[in-house]
């Protein structure tokens, strides 16, 4: 098998990115509307918006998940910008 564990995470970082901004959006919420409602950092919620997050916490899924009344596949799409 020639492909390394790294390989493969990095690939599945390439493919799909959050969908936070577009959820939030939808539901006419600000970042700091999902920060209070998550107890997740302001910074840190800036970065889930922004798109600069790299990895994300099982824990951290499920606030948003919860806030954003969406499911964990709602909450990821497939980033095709890469």
């Amino acid at each position: 098998h020639s492909t390394s564990r790294r390989q493969r995470q990095m690939c599945i970082r390439d493919r799909y990115k959050l969908n936070v901004k577009n959820l939030l959006d939808a539901k006419g919420k600000t970042q700091y509307w999902l920060s209070k409602q998550t107890g997740i950092s302001a910074n840190n919620v800036s970065k889930i918006y922004n798109g600069e997050t790299v990895n994300i916490r099982l824990d951290t899924i499920n606030k948003l998940c919860e806030a954003l009344e969406c499911t964990p596949c709602e909450l990821f799409i497939k980033d095709d910008t890469k």
